[in-house]
């Protein structure tokens, strides 16, 4: 009747991708470090958001608020730094 303990952290990859997300976010809105800090951060957060969200669809992880809400967090960057590059650069 006893489980086995998982070996891994039930739903990192979600609380990862939410704090990549947030912190893309905040470096987005921040002139001069947009494309170079809030670019990566922002691709981190989606790959993660996405690995949490496949994690939760397979069971692995229990929640996918902060995976989904950590991957729109980080498209939103994304797109900040793409508006932010092509006003620059134009």
């Amino acid at each position: 009747m006893h489980s086995e303990p998982p070996t891994h952290r039930d739903g990192w990859a979600g609380q990862y991708a939410l704090a990549a997300g947030a912190a893309a976010l905040i470096c987005a809105l921040l002139p001069g470090v947009s494309d170079v800090i809030a670019a990566p951060l922002a691709a981190l957060a989606i790959a993660l958001g996405l690995l949490g969200v496949r994690w939760h669809r397979t069971g692995r992880a229990p929640r996918v608020a902060s995976a989904i809400t950590g991957t729109v967090l980080g498209a939103v960057a994304l797109s900040i730094v793409a508006v932010m590059v092509a006003a620059s650069h134009t």
